[in-house]
């Protein structure tokens, strides 16, 4: 990190400077499709609600997401791990 702020860096054509980054990366070469690039940055921003929140109706709608997360993130490993592979 300089001055505070994490320095992009590109690993296989992904930006991996900050999870959003990442997953807007991860779409352009294809390891996303457009509405598995809004669910994984709904999952960024849910994850980041848990840091601050003890509100219970907040942790029952990020609990009702966990099954489609995890969906995503088996799916998202299995395609780095063909992609990995290729190479």
């Amino acid at each position: 990190m300089e001055n505070g702020k994490a320095i992009p860096v590109r690993r296989g054509g992904i930006e991996v400077a900050s999870p959003k980054g990442v997953i807007r990366s991860c779409r352009e070469v294809n390891l996303f499709n457009d509405e598995e690039t809004i669910l994984a940055l709904n999952m960024v921003n849910d994850r980041n609600l848990t840091i601050h929140t003890y509100n219970e109706e907040v942790v029952v709608k990020i609990h009702s997401n966990l099954k489609d997360y995890y969906l995503l993130l088996k799916n998202w490993i299995g395609r780095i791990k063909i992609k990995l592979s290729d190479n």
